[in-house]
């Protein structure tokens, strides 16, 4: 996998219990922007990243008709996303 970290914009669910589920994410691509919707999770994790509260996800989906696995990252404080790993 690629180390990327770049910020992203994300349409997300949250339960009534606080449960956090990605639904689908939009980044820039070679100056385009491209949606690409979550096809499952494989992994989700609690962490901290300097005191700060994070949840990482482990996903795959169909991009440019290619399976790929990346890694999400939610940072509960201020409240952003990042892809971290593709």
């Amino acid at each position: 996998m690629k180390l990327l970290n770049k910020q992203i914009d994300m349409i997300s669910w949250t339960s009534s219990e606080g449960i956090v589920t990605p639904i689908r994410f939009r980044m820039e691509e070679n100056g385009r922007l491209i949606i690409i919707k979550i096809g499952r999770i494989l992994q989700t994790e609690k962490t901290q990243l300097c005191g700060a509260p994070m949840l990482s996800f482990r996903c795959s989906s169909i991009i440019h008709g290619t399976e790929k696995i990346y890694e999400l990252t939610y940072n509960c404080g201020n409240q952003k996303w990042r892809l971290k790993k593709i």
